[in-house]
């Protein structure tokens, strides 16, 4: 196997496990059938988050940002979407491929940053990308990980370049990224101090010869990030109003746990396994060096330090606000670091023997397909079922109610897609009418809506018509509230439990309620 040490741009290693090519070609056409099938294959309806992007994307301009306003994200992703929308359409699989594209488009870029140490390094990288849990669980997703995880790989690449030659191409690529970054989500804050923090350190205690080249780059790293300004506005309002009411804060145990798990696709036990292995494997790409048969480890600068410090300033940077400032940390986010662990795992099995080696890549390639298609089959909602069900009995002055809100988007999107005999009217607690959720002072607004006056309303609207109430227990800041509406429905409406709650990611419980009559 390549040691994968600081290499000319096309050095290739002569103990490469690639020679035996039938072995090793079979291992690539698989993992490029598996990426490619899994990343197209997602039966599950839209959840929530899914559906909150396609209803948001297909709003006009100065309607989005509005919406974001209440959301808590930045643009870029919704006004791409809103593109590709107006193209390929609205479909469930339309509006899911562009996260597709998006997760396909980052495996030639790891394979070029591979490439640019050995040929060894540049097949190791892309066969991780391609079978990646995390790349293929998002690149079935509708919301702006894929991308976002594209775009730190791009942006890797395009600060490497410019450090060699800070010509105006170059560093305009690195201003252009940094500027897409920081327009599609809000932890690419920290990726891009941990960055500016790596240069200003470079500047002081590097090569001499070098800081010239650091220097330029930092100034192109920061005039992209100089364009959140257009933004800045709706951020402070989003920052003063919305956060993370969906979540407890982040602990940094909490956060390395919860990012091992993403990198292996899930936080069952396969997935674990397979994100330990990840990142045992990133940790020899990052302290080990082969010398034939032995791999020593040696903690301090190697051949991908960059990597392996931008990953731990990031996570610790972002870890660190979240702490103090009682944010969330969800998986998805590790997307700011994957490409940089994927690689260094890379490096990591090229520290094999060449049996060895070829082996242990079988068994990564694998199961990390194996655990994508396992994801890739699961309902992740309910609300194809509740929807169909909401669809096939409603009559025409029906009302829909939806406790909380959450549960909301999803149904509707599903909805508009089998159609109902008339419109239904709808309502959501705490506020709204379940077609977006408005995170601003969430618990605030929650504290402030009594149940039963929410029942007053949907009973009045309904009349003698029938209520359809989706609920979704156990939601944060909500208590006993939607337990709370049930009974009282229930107590003046003879109930219909057409949906009990499954072990879906979003359950939800379906009930029809007569009029008394």
């Amino acid at each position: 196997m390549a040691t994968a040490a600081p290499a000319t741009h096309g050095q290739d290693d002569t103990t490469s496990p690639w020679r035996w090519r039938g072995a090793g070609l079979a291992l690539v056409v698989v993992a490029l059938a598996g990426g490619l099938v899994l990343r197209l294959w997602a039966p599950s309806p839209l959840w929530l988050d899914e559906a909150l992007s396609v209803r948001i994307a297909g709003l006009g301009f100065g309607d989005m940002v509005a919406a974001l306003r209440n959301d808590g994200h930045p643009a870029l992703y919704y006004l791409l979407l809103g593109w590709w929308m107006d193209v390929v359409g609205q479909s469930d699989v339309a509006v899911r491929a562009f996260s597709a594209v998006a997760s396909l488009a980052t495996v030639p870029v790891l394979w070029a940053i591979g490439r640019r140490r050995s040929e060894t390094l540049a097949v190791l990288a892309a066969l991780i990308g391609l079978s990646s849990p995390f790349l293929l669980r998002y690149g079935t997703e509708a919301r702006m990980y894929a991308l976002l995880t594209f775009f730190v790989a791009l942006a890797w690449l395009a600060v490497e370049r410019a450090l060699e030659r800070p010509d105006p191409g170059r560093l305009a690529v690195v201003a252009a990224v940094t500027a897409a970054l920081i327009h599609t989500h809000y932890w690419s804050f920290w990726l891009i101090g941990a960055t500016l923090l790596m240069g200003a350190t470079a500047t002081v205690f590097g090569e001499p010869d070098r800081r010239r080249s650091v220097i330029r780059t930092m100034i192109a790293v920061s005039a992209g990030a100089a364009t959140f300004v257009v933004w800045l506005g709706v951020f402070f309002d989003q920052l003063g109003s919305t956060g993370t009411p969906w979540a407890d804060r982040a602990r940094p145990a909490e956060i390395a746990i919860e990012a091992m798990q993403a990198l292996g696709g899930n936080n069952r036990f396969e997935g674990e396994l397979l994100g330990l292995l990840v990142v045992v494997l990133a940790l020899l790409g990052a302290f080990g060096t082969a010398r034939g048969d032995v791999v020593e480890l040696r903690f301090g600068l190697g051949p991908l330090s960059i990597a392996a410090v931008a990953t731990v300033a990031t996570l610790a940077i972002g870890g660190g606000v979240a702490l103090v400032t009682a944010g969330a940390f969800e998986g998805r986010y590790t997307a700011v670091v994957v490409p940089f662990v994927l690689v260094l795992a890379a490096r990591g099995l090229a520290q094999f023997p060449a049996g060895i080696g070829l082996v242990t890549t079988a068994v990564v390639v694998v199961f990390g397909l194996a655990i994508g298609a396992d994801e890739a089959r699961r309902d992740r909602t309910q609300a194809g079922d509740v929807a169909a069900a909401i669809a096939a009995g409603a009559q025409p002055g029906d009302v829909v109610a939806f406790c909380p809100d959450q549960v909301g988007p999803a149904t509707r999107h599903a909805l508009d897609a089998v159609g109902t005999r008339a419109p239904l009217d709808a309502f959501a607690y705490p506020r709204g009418d379940g077609t977006l959720v408005n995170w601003s002072d969430y618990a605030e607004v929650i504290e402030a809506a009594p149940p039963e006056d929410f029942v007053d309303r949907v009973v009045a609207s309904a009349g003698g018509n029938d209520v359809w109430l989706v609920t979704g227990l156990g939601y944060k800041s909500l208590g006993n509230r939607c337990e709370t509406i049930i009974e009282i429905l229930d107590r003046t409406r003879r109930p219909d439990r057409i949906i009990s709650p499954s072990t879906v990611f979003e359950p939800m419980l379906l009930t029809r309620y007569e009029a008394a009559g």
